[in-house]
């Protein structure tokens, strides 16, 4: 035996019987009639029992052990990830709580590729507004028209036809959701989500140092930000979704890396299906609202109202407290 099994046992009874002990109290009562100790200290024990759980499965510990373990483990997650049967009411359990609680699990990666974005754009802009004959390095040649038209100001010329906003939407739901599979996708490689989110940031930054000098930056704003709250904010859960996979491999912490894979991909999945309604929605919005003559306060104010709203959801309710602390 590579561990001293009943050292390992006295050791951590105390954690594990206390864990049983409120899994079985929500399961009669639910984690609405857990106190406010008792909250925090079901997510601690379950992380605490789910890594010796990992640990005597490496030391090859006592059969009987694990069994053990593997059950606690597993009526713990079954309660604070409670799912119902099927149906919209899985789906609401899901995006209700389920989703913020990865998405504050894995915020150190979203905030990784948001840093990887604005270094990008940073980098873009400082050469770009030096020389526009820099643009080409950051622009492909098709795409200069429309750079054209975000300098003369056209966010703010008139409204587009419904028709013409759900064609439009269509194609941007369908191209974003195309970057956001990449980033996702080519996550396990680290190097293609890092060098996609950099060329990102540096399109959206050569974007400013061109726009900048036409005083049209405030109508460029408006006609960004009302769909970019959401379209960038999923992009940066795809891409933090794709560097957790390549970062389990590079650094597995206390589990094995077959585990750890296990885990980051689990989380990463959830990631990629969460940021569908976001990609939806930023479509919907690009194509009706971003490019409408809506004044600029408005559209400012919806891309305030988004993310404030976008906050609230990963860390507001008390459930979503208690999940992400696991």
């Amino acid at each position: 035996m590579a561990i001293d099994e009943r050292a390992f046992i006295n050791k951590k009874r105390v954690n594990w019987e206390r864990l049983s002990f409120i899994v079985e109290r929500t399961k009669n009562s639910g984690l609405g009639r857990l106190s406010k100790q008792e909250l925090p200290q079901l997510g601690s024990l379950y992380r605490r029992a789910a890594a010796d759980l990992a640990y005597a499965r490496q030391q090859g510990a006592n059969p009987n052990l694990i069994l053990y373990l593997n059950e606690l483990v597993g009526n713990a997650h079954g309660v604070i990830y409670t799912e119902d049967s099927g149906g919209w009411p899985r789906v609401w359990r899901f995006l209700r709580f389920g989703l913020p609680a990865v998405l504050r699990r894995r915020m150190p990666f979203i905030i990784v590729a948001i840093l990887l974005t604005i270094i990008g754009a940073w980098a873009a802009y400082a050469l770009v507004h030096k020389s526009e004959s820099y643009l080409g390095l950051f622009l492909p040649e098709q795409f200069k028209d429309s750079f054209e038209s975000w300098k003369k100001g056209f966010a703010d010329h008139g409204d587009i036809s419904l028709g013409e906003g759900a064609e439009f939407s269509s194609k941007l739901m369908t191209n974003n959701t195309k970057v956001g599979i990449v980033a996702f996708a080519t996550g396990i490689t680290f190097i293609v989500p890092v060098m996609l989110l950099l060329y990102n940031g540096a399109t959206m930054g050569a974007l400013i140092a061109v726009v900048q000098p036409t005083g049209h930056l405030t109508s460029m704003w408006a006609g960004i930000l009302p769909h970019g709250v959401c379209e960038l904010s999923a992009i940066f859960i795809c891409g933090g979704a794709g560097m957790s996979i390549a970062w389990s491999l590079i650094a597995p912490g206390k589990y094995n890396r077959t585990d750890a894979l296990v885990l980051a991909g689990r989380d990463a999945c959830k990631m990629m299906v969460g940021t569908v309604p976001m990609f939806i929605i930023a479509g919907i919005l690009e194509g009706n609202v971003s490019h409408s003559s809506l004044p600029h306060w408005a559209k400012f104010g919806l891309a305030a109202v988004q993310f404030i709203g976008l906050l609230f959801y990963i860390y507001g309710s008390r459930e979503t407290r208690l999940q992400t602390s696991i």
